[in-house]
């Protein structure tokens, strides 16, 4: 089994006050909003949510506000709270800025990747075959998650790996509704072997080849499913 690496959650830097039970409010619901367990435009209150996660108010407030900040969660003033909707526009414009950090980081990931590296992200990519293999729609999404961002994290350039990851979470709501599209699982499969292949020969310029075309076939299969 591979372990995925440790990702830290947005907006924890200073936050040593932070209860367990805070983080754990925050990462449900924002595990919630991202499968689409809650829907885009879905209102609910701040009583249903304290029932819900069996919490007082004051943390769920504080998670409610991370959120915001996060871009998934709507707050009006005595309105409540709604799930943000997801811009076809915004997710286009996203797309093609990771497109662009991706293709800056092929070259600079070339220069410093160590045998150990490319096998450990092979062990990612064999890992996501077998979970595709069992239907295992959750597992297949983080450990795609793990591949991308742990490939630009190789480039050593932590300015980028930040931005990176940053657009990438934003994101990973609307690259969840084509994550139980079989094609797209075995398009993704033989796109991801086509980038190893590159990796594997330090090539950059072609790495960040291709790490475009699969951004942007991912970004078209996206922007396809919100379009409908």
């Amino acid at each position: 089994m591979t372990t995925l690496p440790n990702r830290k959650e947005p907006g924890r830097a200073g936050t040593a006050e932070r209860s367990p039970l805070h983080d754990d409010v925050v990462g449900r619901l924002r595990q919630m909003i991202i499968r689409c367990e809650l829907a885009p435009g879905e209102r609910f209150t701040e009583h249903t949510l304290v029932e819900k996660f069996g919490v007082s108010r004051t943390p769920l407030r504080e998670a409610l506000k991370i959120l915001a900040s996060e871009g998934l969660v709507e707050m009006r003033p005595h309105r409540g709270s709604s799930v943000a909707p997801i811009s076809i526009e915004e997710i286009s414009q996203t797309f093609a800025v990771l497109g662009a950090l991706e293709e800056m980081a092929g070259p600079l990931i070339c220069d410093r990747v160590s045998n150990v590296d490319i096998a450990r992200l092979d062990a990612i990519k064999d890992e996501m075959s077998s979970r595709r293999d069992a239907t295992d729609r959750n597992s297949y999404f983080e450990l795609n998650v793990a591949f991308h961002q742990s490939m630009i994290a190789l480039g050593g350039n932590v300015v980028l790996s930040a931005t990176y990851n940053q657009l990438f979470g934003k994101l990973q709501r609307a690259r969840y509704l084509v994550n139980d599209d079989r094609n797209r699982w075995s398009e993704s499969a033989r796109e991801h072997d086509w980038i190893m292949e590159a990796l594997r020969q330090r090539d950059g310029a072609e790495l960040s080849k291709r790490l475009k075309e699969h951004n942007s076939r991912t970004a078209r299969a996206v922007v396809e499913k919100l379009r409908g």
